[in-house]
Parts: C-alpha cells; sequence; structure tokens
C-alpha cells in the first residue's frame, strides 16, 4: 500500500510540473498546479508519517505538518530528500559501546610539591608569602591560612595584609580580624550582662581577661586601647573586692605596665608572687617594672632568680636591662 502511495506521488508531482512547464502563467494555472502539487505533498506527507519509526510519529501534528511544509516548499526534491535524509537517518542504527568500564593502571602518589611543604605554611612562611609574593592568588590562600593560626599568631599576620596592594586580600584580612574583634566584644556583652545578676569574682576576672585581649593582640589602638584597659582595671578591681586573687593581681600588674604606671604594677606583682604564683610567671614582668623605676639591682636580683629554662627565652630583654 505504502509503495502505491509514492507512486501516486509521483505521478501527480510529474503532473503538476507538465502544468507548470506547458501552460501560460495566468492565475488560474498557478492555483491549477499550486492544488495539484498540494495533494502530491499531502499523499507524499501520509505515506512517509507511515514509515516513520513510532517514536517519531507523536505528536502527529506537528510531525504531519513538518512533513507536509518540507515537500510543499521544495517540490520533488524536498519529497526526495525527506525519503533519503528522514527516514534513513531516523532508521540508521546507532553503534553503543558495550563495555562501560575500561581498566587503567593505578598511578602511583603524587610526591608532594615544593609549595606545600610545612615550612612554606608556619608562620615564616607565610609572612614571606605576605611580603614579597607577587600573585595575588597565592597571597589570599596564605591569609586563608593565616585564618587557621592560633589568634596571637594569626592577628600579626591579618594586620601586616591590611597593606596588601590587592583590594581582595585586604578585605578578606579586614573581614577576618572583624570577625575575631566582634566574637571577643559578644563574649564581653554576654559575661556583663551574667555579671549583673551574679556577682562572682570569676565572672568580673573573665570580662578584665577579654577586655585585655582586644588590647594584647592589638585590636585595640590609641585612646579605644587606653579604654579598654581602664575598664579591665576596673574589673579586677571588682573582682578582687569580691574575693582577692593571685591571677587578678598578675592581670593587673601587667595592665599597670601597659599603662606605664611601674610603681603600682609592682604592688600588685609582688602581691601575686607573694600569693604562690610560679616564678616563671610573675618575675619577668617583676624584673620588667624594677627596671621601669630604675632600680637595676632590684631587676638583677629578679632576673637570677629566674628558672634556666626561661633564662634563653628573655635573653634579649636581659642583655637590655642588664
Amino acid at each position: 500500500m505504502i509503495a502505491c502511495l509514492f507512486l501516486v506521488v509521483l505521478t501527480v508531482e510529474l503532473f503538476s510540473f507538465h502544468i507548470l512547464l506547458g501552460a501560460d502563467f495566468s492565475w488560474f494555472n498557478w492555483a491549477y498546479y499550486f492544488a495539484v502539487h498540494g495533494a502530491a505533498s499531502i499523499i507524499f506527507t501520509c505515506g512517509t508519517w507511515l514509515l516513520l519509526p513510532h517514536r517519531y510519529k507523536f505528536p502527529i501534528l506537528h510531525t504531519c505538518l513538518f512533513l507536509f511544509c518540507f515537500s510543499f516548499c521544495i517540490p520533488m526534491f524536498g519529497m526526495i530528500g525527506g525519503i533519503f535524509s528522514l527516514l534513513l537517518g531516523l532508521y540508521r542504527l546507532n553503534t553503543t559501546a558495550t563495555v562501560t568500564w575500561v581498566e587503567c593502571e593505578r598511578p602511583s602518589l603524587v610526591k608532594e610539591s615544593d609549595e606545600f611543604r610545612p615550612s612554606r605554611t608556619s608562620i615564616g612562611g607565610l609572612r614571606e608569602i605576605l611580603t614579597h609574593d607577587l600573585d595575588p592568588g597565592r597571597r589570599l590562600q596564605a591569609v586563608n591560612a593565616v585564618c587557621h593560626l592560633p589568634q596571637q599568631q594569626a592577628i600579626p599576620l591579618l594586620q601586616l595584609a591590611l597593606k596588601d596592594l590587592s583590594d581582595d586580600v585586604r578585605l578578606f584580612s579586614y573581614s577576618s580580624l572583624e570577625t575575631i574583634e566582634a566574637k571577643i566584644n559578644l563574649s564581653i556583652s554576654l559575661l556583663k550582662a551574667q555579671f549583673t545578676h551574679y556577682q562572682e569574682p570569676g565572672i568580673a576576672f573573665n570580662i578584665a581577661q577579654q577586655y585585655w585581649e582586644l588590647c594584647y593582640l592589638g585590636l585595640a589602638e590609641s585612646v579605644l586601647c587606653a579604654h579598654y584597659l581602664e575598664q579591665a582595671s576596673i574589673y579586677l578591681m571588682r573582682s578582687n573586692q569580691l574575693v582577692e586573687n593571685a591571677a587578678s593581681n598578675l592581670l593587673l600588674g601587667r595592665i599597670m605596665l601597659a599603662q606605664s604606671d611601674p610603681k603600682q604594677a609592682l604592688i600588685y606583682l609582688t602581691q601575686a608572687f607573694d600569693a604562690g604564683l610560679l616564678k616563671e610567671q610573675v618575675i619577668p614582668y617583676l624584673a620588667e617594672a624594677s627596671f621601669e623605676l630604675g632600680n637595676y639591682e632590684l631587676t638583677k636580683y629578679y632576673m637570677a632568680q629566674l628558672p634556666a629554662s626561661e633564662k634563653g627565652r628573655l635573653q634579649q630583654q636581659k642583655e637590655y636591662w642588664l
């Protein structure tokens, strides 16, 4: 039946060409030609639709409309092209790979690159990258690595990165410092709220420690640093009013040294030492306070009292003081 349809299509299409070539170009002949050619295109569309694979037959309207336009707009050649390009292409079998797994040799582990050696990610290596490396991406990676260091080691490097020429490095460093400062300030706020309800010496001491940490880590400077030191001393004195503590006196002595008041610092440090704190905890600050007061003999006395393990760590200060 399909073969008969295509024979009819061929006959009707040849007849339409005969009309087109053998008559004058009047409106009637043009209409006659288009009617015959349209009928051939419709028959061709029906035959071709029957030959299409099942998954391409639907939706019927869209498929038939495409086949009709293809054959109607390109007389004869559109029909031949539809047969050879569409049908043969759709029915051609696609070769599919039957093997989904490919066997390959097990690769050996790659040796660690020089740029990831521990020496390059140490504090000195990170400082070197931040100072001398010309690649902004590597400097940004160094800042990211710095954020995983302890705060006491990370903050000086983050402050160094604030001077970087790259905007990304500066912004990342600034946001990291802001995050650290925000955490400490939040801790202070929570401790103050507790202290208003519970007048305990431990809470007051913790508040003072947080204020001292803002100054000690270099997050506060100038007037703000002086304000934080004053607040820390106030809360330490409140803590001592409730229960006197050697740790509070030690921190008070360090705050007085930071406020350039060595005389008062010596009093608190002596009280902390007499309360039983370890020599290595107190004597370095006692020696510093004595030196600031100009009492060099007392400074020598305290330096002589230092344990051997501490003398090496304070060798530079010892050479300067003595």
